[in-house]
Protein backbone atom coordinates (compact mmCIF):
# COMPACT_ATOMS: atom_id res chain seq x y z
CA UNK A 1 0.00 0.00 0.00
CA UNK A 2 0.99 3.69 -0.64
CA UNK A 3 2.44 5.32 2.30
CA UNK A 4 1.77 9.67 2.16
CA UNK A 5 4.50 11.06 4.30
CA UNK A 6 5.65 14.39 4.52
CA UNK A 7 3.66 15.46 1.41
CA UNK A 8 5.61 12.60 -0.25
CA UNK A 9 3.91 9.42 -1.87
CA UNK A 10 5.80 6.12 -1.27
CA UNK A 11 4.71 3.07 -3.03
CA UNK A 12 5.45 -0.08 -1.40
CA UNK A 13 9.55 -1.29 -1.82
CA UNK A 14 10.56 1.77 -2.04
CA UNK A 15 10.89 2.40 -5.26
CA UNK A 16 9.53 5.59 -6.20
CA UNK A 17 9.43 8.91 -4.19
CA UNK A 18 6.59 11.45 -5.58
CA UNK A 19 6.11 14.35 -4.13
CA UNK A 20 2.94 15.79 -4.90
CA UNK A 21 4.19 19.37 -5.46
CA UNK A 22 5.49 17.29 -8.43
CA UNK A 23 1.75 15.47 -8.94
CA UNK A 24 0.34 19.48 -9.10
CA UNK A 25 2.80 20.05 -11.47
CA UNK A 26 2.27 17.21 -14.13
CA UNK A 27 -1.64 17.88 -14.02
CA UNK A 28 -1.07 21.85 -14.92
CA UNK A 29 1.30 20.58 -17.50
CA UNK A 30 -1.35 17.89 -18.89
CA UNK A 31 -4.00 20.79 -18.70
CA UNK A 32 -1.84 23.00 -20.96
CA UNK A 33 -1.03 20.59 -22.97
CA UNK A 34 -4.78 19.79 -23.86
CA UNK A 35 -5.91 23.35 -24.05
CA UNK A 36 -3.16 24.16 -26.64
CA UNK A 37 -4.28 21.54 -28.50
CA UNK A 38 -7.61 22.27 -28.08
CA UNK A 39 -6.99 25.79 -29.44
CA UNK A 40 -4.90 24.06 -32.33
CA UNK A 41 -7.87 22.56 -33.63
CA UNK A 42 -10.03 25.29 -33.01
CA UNK A 43 -7.48 27.63 -35.21
CA UNK A 44 -7.55 24.91 -38.13
CA UNK A 45 -11.40 24.58 -38.06
CA UNK A 46 -11.64 28.45 -37.79
CA UNK A 47 -9.20 28.37 -41.35
CA UNK A 48 -10.94 25.26 -43.17
CA UNK A 49 -14.38 26.96 -42.34
CA UNK A 50 -13.20 30.36 -44.30
CA UNK A 51 -11.44 28.47 -47.18
CA UNK A 52 -15.00 26.58 -47.63
CA UNK A 53 -16.88 29.69 -47.77
CA UNK A 54 -14.64 31.46 -49.66
CA UNK A 55 -14.19 28.50 -52.03
CA UNK A 56 -18.21 28.36 -51.96
CA UNK A 57 -18.30 32.43 -52.78
CA UNK A 58 -15.87 31.89 -55.73
CA UNK A 59 -17.18 28.36 -57.46
CA UNK A 60 -20.87 28.34 -56.90
CA UNK A 61 -22.79 31.45 -57.65
CA UNK A 62 -19.88 31.74 -61.24
CA UNK A 63 -19.67 28.07 -62.01
CA UNK A 64 -22.27 25.73 -60.64
CA UNK A 65 -25.42 26.93 -59.76
CA UNK A 66 -28.22 27.63 -62.27
CA UNK A 67 -29.53 31.01 -62.78
CA UNK A 68 -32.99 31.01 -61.50
CA UNK A 69 -36.41 32.58 -63.86
CA UNK A 70 -36.04 36.21 -63.70
CA UNK A 71 -39.87 37.01 -64.71
CA UNK A 72 -41.17 34.59 -62.35
CA UNK A 73 -38.62 35.65 -59.58
CA UNK A 74 -39.58 39.56 -59.86
CA UNK A 75 -43.45 38.76 -60.46
CA UNK A 76 -43.84 42.07 -62.62
CA UNK A 77 -43.27 43.56 -65.76
CA UNK A 78 -40.76 46.61 -65.17
CA UNK A 79 -37.14 47.04 -64.00
CA UNK A 80 -36.19 50.28 -62.40
CA UNK A 81 -32.62 51.21 -63.16
CA UNK A 82 -31.14 54.45 -61.00
CA UNK A 83 -27.66 55.99 -62.65
CA UNK A 84 -28.61 54.59 -65.66
CA UNK A 85 -26.96 56.61 -68.80
CA UNK A 86 -23.51 55.39 -67.86
CA UNK A 87 -21.53 52.24 -66.66
CA UNK A 88 -22.83 50.46 -64.09
CA UNK A 89 -26.79 51.13 -64.13
CA UNK A 90 -26.56 51.34 -67.92
CA UNK A 91 -25.29 48.19 -68.52
CA UNK A 92 -28.12 46.82 -66.25
CA UNK A 93 -30.45 48.71 -68.36
CA UNK A 94 -29.83 46.69 -71.75
CA UNK A 95 -29.03 43.61 -69.67
CA UNK A 96 -32.52 43.12 -68.30
CA UNK A 97 -34.23 44.88 -71.44
CA UNK A 98 -32.48 41.76 -73.41
CA UNK A 99 -34.24 39.43 -70.98
CA UNK A 100 -37.62 40.89 -72.25
CA UNK A 101 -38.45 43.50 -69.06
CA UNK A 102 -40.11 46.86 -69.54
CA UNK A 103 -37.71 49.68 -68.35
CA UNK A 104 -37.78 52.92 -66.04
CA UNK A 105 -34.30 54.76 -66.83
CA UNK A 106 -33.70 57.10 -63.98
CA UNK A 107 -30.64 59.63 -64.39
CA UNK A 108 -30.00 63.33 -63.61
CA UNK A 109 -29.82 64.36 -67.39
CA UNK A 110 -32.89 64.17 -69.92
CA UNK A 111 -30.80 64.68 -72.92
CA UNK A 112 -28.36 61.21 -71.67
CA UNK A 113 -32.24 59.46 -71.15
CA UNK A 114 -33.50 60.27 -74.51
CA UNK A 115 -29.95 58.54 -76.12
CA UNK A 116 -30.16 55.58 -73.66
CA UNK A 117 -33.86 55.44 -74.29
CA UNK A 118 -33.54 55.38 -78.40
CA UNK A 119 -30.48 52.51 -78.19
CA UNK A 120 -32.70 50.51 -76.26
CA UNK A 121 -36.15 50.95 -78.32
CA UNK A 122 -33.75 50.17 -81.49
CA UNK A 123 -31.90 46.95 -80.37
CA UNK A 124 -35.27 45.34 -78.22
CA UNK A 125 -38.41 47.20 -78.86
CA UNK A 126 -39.35 47.44 -75.54
CA UNK A 127 -41.51 49.77 -73.44
CA UNK A 128 -39.00 52.53 -71.94
CA UNK A 129 -40.41 55.26 -69.26
CA UNK A 130 -37.54 58.04 -68.31
CA UNK A 131 -37.25 59.90 -64.98
CA UNK A 132 -35.07 63.15 -65.02
CA UNK A 133 -34.01 63.00 -61.43
CA UNK A 134 -31.44 64.77 -59.79
CA UNK A 135 -30.17 62.70 -56.76
CA UNK A 136 -28.72 65.52 -54.71
CA UNK A 137 -31.86 66.10 -53.74
CA UNK A 138 -32.34 65.57 -49.68
CA UNK A 139 -36.16 66.50 -50.49
CA UNK A 140 -39.25 63.63 -49.79
CA UNK A 141 -41.35 65.76 -51.23
CA UNK A 142 -39.20 66.20 -54.82
CA UNK A 143 -38.91 61.95 -54.94
CA UNK A 144 -43.40 62.30 -54.26
CA UNK A 145 -43.25 64.70 -57.08
CA UNK A 146 -41.47 62.98 -59.74
CA UNK A 147 -39.84 59.32 -59.06
CA UNK A 148 -42.54 57.85 -56.85
CA UNK A 149 -45.36 59.00 -58.54
CA UNK A 150 -44.63 56.90 -61.49
CA UNK A 151 -42.95 54.31 -59.90
CA UNK A 152 -46.58 53.98 -58.07
CA UNK A 153 -48.48 53.52 -60.91
CA UNK A 154 -46.25 50.28 -62.79
CA UNK A 155 -45.82 46.85 -61.53
CA UNK A 156 -42.44 46.89 -60.66
CA UNK A 157 -40.39 43.72 -60.40
CA UNK A 158 -36.86 44.72 -60.66
CA UNK A 159 -35.37 47.80 -58.80
CA UNK A 160 -31.64 47.88 -59.44
CA UNK A 161 -30.70 50.63 -56.79
CA UNK A 162 -27.21 51.65 -58.69
CA UNK A 163 -26.98 55.41 -58.39
CA UNK A 164 -23.88 57.01 -56.90
CA UNK A 165 -20.61 59.69 -56.57
CA UNK A 166 -17.49 59.67 -55.03
CA UNK A 167 -14.66 62.32 -55.39
CA UNK A 168 -12.79 63.37 -58.21
CA UNK A 169 -9.51 61.87 -56.72
CA UNK A 170 -8.73 60.51 -53.17
CA UNK A 171 -8.25 63.39 -50.69
CA UNK A 172 -8.40 63.91 -46.69
CA UNK A 173 -11.96 64.65 -45.73
CA UNK A 174 -11.14 68.59 -45.01
CA UNK A 175 -9.50 68.68 -48.29
CA UNK A 176 -11.75 67.26 -50.46
CA UNK A 177 -12.51 69.02 -53.82
CA UNK A 178 -15.93 70.30 -53.76
CA UNK A 179 -16.00 70.92 -49.71
CA UNK A 180 -18.66 70.59 -47.51
CA UNK A 181 -21.42 70.70 -50.81
CA UNK A 182 -19.32 67.74 -52.10
CA UNK A 183 -19.07 65.40 -48.84
CA UNK A 184 -23.32 66.23 -48.93
CA UNK A 185 -23.79 65.14 -52.11
CA UNK A 186 -21.71 61.54 -51.46
CA UNK A 187 -23.42 61.35 -48.53
CA UNK A 188 -27.12 62.12 -50.17
CA UNK A 189 -26.91 60.64 -53.27
CA UNK A 190 -25.22 57.21 -52.15
CA UNK A 191 -27.82 56.69 -48.78
CA UNK A 192 -30.75 58.51 -49.74
CA UNK A 193 -32.02 56.84 -53.16
CA UNK A 194 -31.48 53.28 -51.61
CA UNK A 195 -33.70 53.79 -49.09
CA UNK A 196 -36.90 55.58 -50.42
CA UNK A 197 -37.40 53.46 -53.55
CA UNK A 198 -37.07 49.87 -51.05
CA UNK A 199 -39.51 51.26 -48.86
CA UNK A 200 -41.49 52.75 -52.22
CA UNK A 201 -41.43 49.00 -53.88
CA UNK A 202 -41.93 46.40 -51.20
CA UNK A 203 -45.23 47.17 -50.12
CA UNK A 204 -46.39 45.76 -54.03
CA UNK A 205 -44.01 43.46 -54.04
CA UNK A 206 -45.11 42.45 -50.45
CA UNK A 207 -48.75 41.97 -51.04
CA UNK A 208 -47.82 39.81 -54.84
CA UNK A 209 -45.08 38.29 -52.58
CA UNK A 210 -42.56 38.45 -55.59
CA UNK A 211 -39.88 41.12 -56.24
CA UNK A 212 -36.00 41.44 -56.59
CA UNK A 213 -34.08 44.39 -55.27
CA UNK A 214 -30.23 44.65 -56.60
CA UNK A 215 -28.78 47.26 -54.16
CA UNK A 216 -25.42 48.25 -56.13
CA UNK A 217 -22.48 48.94 -52.79
CA UNK A 218 -18.83 48.44 -52.95
CA UNK A 219 -16.22 46.03 -51.90
CA UNK A 220 -14.94 49.57 -49.76
CA UNK A 221 -17.81 48.89 -47.42
CA UNK A 222 -15.44 45.89 -46.38
CA UNK A 223 -12.77 48.42 -44.66
CA UNK A 224 -12.20 51.30 -43.55
CA UNK A 225 -10.73 52.72 -46.85
CA UNK A 226 -9.09 56.56 -46.54
CA UNK A 227 -8.56 59.35 -48.57
CA UNK A 228 -12.07 57.97 -49.56
CA UNK A 229 -13.72 57.84 -46.04
CA UNK A 230 -17.37 59.41 -46.52
CA UNK A 231 -17.59 57.46 -49.69
CA UNK A 232 -16.97 53.96 -48.32
CA UNK A 233 -18.44 54.84 -45.22
CA UNK A 234 -22.12 55.49 -47.69
CA UNK A 235 -21.34 52.29 -48.66
CA UNK A 236 -21.01 50.53 -45.61
CA UNK A 237 -24.55 51.95 -44.91
CA UNK A 238 -26.02 50.65 -48.48
CA UNK A 239 -24.36 47.22 -47.08
CA UNK A 240 -25.70 47.05 -43.49
CA UNK A 241 -29.30 48.54 -45.34
CA UNK A 242 -29.57 45.41 -47.26
CA UNK A 243 -28.75 43.13 -44.92
CA UNK A 244 -30.59 44.20 -42.20
CA UNK A 245 -33.67 43.97 -45.20
CA UNK A 246 -32.95 40.45 -45.93
CA UNK A 247 -33.41 39.87 -42.44
CA UNK A 248 -36.71 41.97 -42.33
CA UNK A 249 -38.33 39.97 -45.90
CA UNK A 250 -36.80 36.88 -44.91
CA UNK A 251 -40.42 35.02 -44.78
CA UNK A 252 -41.79 36.61 -48.04
CA UNK A 253 -40.35 35.45 -51.69
CA UNK A 254 -38.36 38.69 -52.12
CA UNK A 255 -34.95 38.62 -53.09
CA UNK A 256 -32.49 41.60 -51.87
CA UNK A 257 -29.26 41.07 -52.99
CA UNK A 258 -25.88 43.00 -52.03
CA UNK A 259 -23.47 44.12 -54.90
CA UNK A 260 -19.99 44.86 -53.55
CA UNK A 261 -17.53 45.35 -56.97
CA UNK A 262 -13.98 46.45 -57.63
CA UNK A 263 -13.05 48.29 -59.45
CA UNK A 264 -14.82 48.60 -62.99
CA UNK A 265 -13.65 50.13 -65.73
CA UNK A 266 -16.26 53.34 -65.96
CA UNK A 267 -16.23 56.98 -65.95
CA UNK A 268 -16.61 56.82 -62.90
CA UNK A 269 -13.72 55.02 -61.59
CA UNK A 270 -11.63 56.64 -64.49
CA UNK A 271 -10.56 53.72 -65.76
CA UNK A 272 -10.36 52.83 -70.15
CA UNK A 273 -8.90 49.84 -70.47
CA UNK A 274 -10.38 46.96 -69.35
CA UNK A 275 -7.95 44.10 -67.83
CA UNK A 276 -8.88 40.49 -66.09
CA UNK A 277 -9.56 42.78 -62.40
CA UNK A 278 -10.50 45.63 -64.40
CA UNK A 279 -13.84 44.17 -66.20
CA UNK A 280 -16.02 46.07 -68.16
CA UNK A 281 -19.51 47.05 -67.33
CA UNK A 282 -20.86 44.84 -69.75
CA UNK A 283 -18.98 41.81 -68.59
CA UNK A 284 -19.60 42.77 -64.48
CA UNK A 285 -23.41 42.62 -65.55
CA UNK A 286 -23.63 39.80 -67.10
CA UNK A 287 -22.37 37.86 -64.86
CA UNK A 288 -23.68 39.76 -62.02
CA UNK A 289 -27.40 39.51 -62.76
CA UNK A 290 -26.74 35.21 -63.26
CA UNK A 291 -25.74 35.31 -59.19
CA UNK A 292 -29.65 36.78 -58.47
CA UNK A 293 -31.37 34.81 -56.19
CA UNK A 294 -27.89 32.78 -55.64
CA UNK A 295 -26.29 34.70 -53.41
CA UNK A 296 -27.76 37.55 -50.89
CA UNK A 297 -23.72 39.02 -51.12
CA UNK A 298 -21.42 39.09 -54.06
CA UNK A 299 -18.94 41.21 -55.64
CA UNK A 300 -20.83 40.34 -58.94
CA UNK A 301 -17.74 38.00 -60.86
CA UNK A 302 -15.28 36.41 -60.29
CA UNK A 303 -12.44 38.25 -60.86
CA UNK A 304 -13.82 40.71 -57.97
CA UNK A 305 -14.74 37.76 -55.67
CA UNK A 306 -11.37 36.77 -55.90
CA UNK A 307 -9.89 39.93 -54.66
CA UNK A 308 -12.57 39.99 -52.29
CA UNK A 309 -11.53 36.96 -50.45
CA UNK A 310 -8.17 37.86 -50.72
CA UNK A 311 -8.82 41.03 -48.69
CA UNK A 312 -11.59 39.59 -46.23
CA UNK A 313 -9.22 36.60 -45.43
CA UNK A 314 -6.02 39.07 -44.71
CA UNK A 315 -5.99 41.08 -41.10
CA UNK A 316 -7.23 44.76 -41.30
CA UNK A 317 -3.51 45.88 -40.10
CA UNK A 318 -2.41 44.26 -43.82
CA UNK A 319 -5.13 45.30 -45.69
CA UNK A 320 -5.76 48.88 -44.63
CA UNK A 321 -2.19 50.06 -44.72
CA UNK A 322 -2.21 48.41 -48.72
CA UNK A 323 -5.35 50.43 -50.01
CA UNK A 324 -4.25 53.12 -48.37
CA UNK A 325 -1.18 53.13 -50.17
CA UNK A 326 -2.72 52.60 -53.14
CA UNK A 327 -5.23 55.80 -52.60
CA UNK A 328 -2.61 57.87 -52.13
CA UNK A 329 -0.63 56.76 -55.06
CA UNK A 330 -3.85 57.52 -57.12
CA UNK A 331 -4.16 61.26 -55.46
CA UNK A 332 -0.66 61.71 -56.38
CA UNK A 333 -1.27 60.97 -59.96
CA UNK A 334 -4.16 63.30 -59.88
CA UNK A 335 -2.84 66.06 -58.51
CA UNK A 336 -0.11 65.96 -60.57
CA UNK A 337 -2.44 65.58 -64.01
CA UNK A 338 -4.38 68.65 -62.08
CA UNK A 339 -1.08 70.47 -62.04
CA UNK A 340 -0.24 70.28 -65.46
CA UNK A 341 -3.45 70.98 -66.94
CA UNK A 342 -3.73 74.52 -64.50
CA UNK A 343 -0.64 75.15 -66.01
CA UNK A 344 -1.51 74.86 -69.66
CA UNK A 345 -4.54 76.73 -69.20
CA UNK A 346 -2.04 79.19 -68.01
CA UNK A 347 0.38 79.21 -70.80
Amino acid sequence: MPDRSGGQVLLSGGLCVISCGEIGMFGIKMICHCALVLLGWAFLLYLLYHLITSLYHLIYPFFIATPINLHKAAGGKWAVVTGSTDGIGKAYAFELAKRGFSIVLISRTQNKLDIVKEELEKEYGIEIRTIAFDFTSGSVNDYEKTVLLLLRELDIGILVNNVGVSFSYPEVIHKAEGGLQRLADIDIVNTLPVTLLCAAVLPQMVERNSGIIVNISSATSYTPLDLLSVYSASKKYVTWLSKALQTEYAQTNIIIQNLCPMFVATKMSKISRPSFFFVTAEDFVKSAVQTIGIVGETAGCFPHQLQIEIMKNLPEWVVVPYLSKKSKLVRKKALAKKARDIKAACS
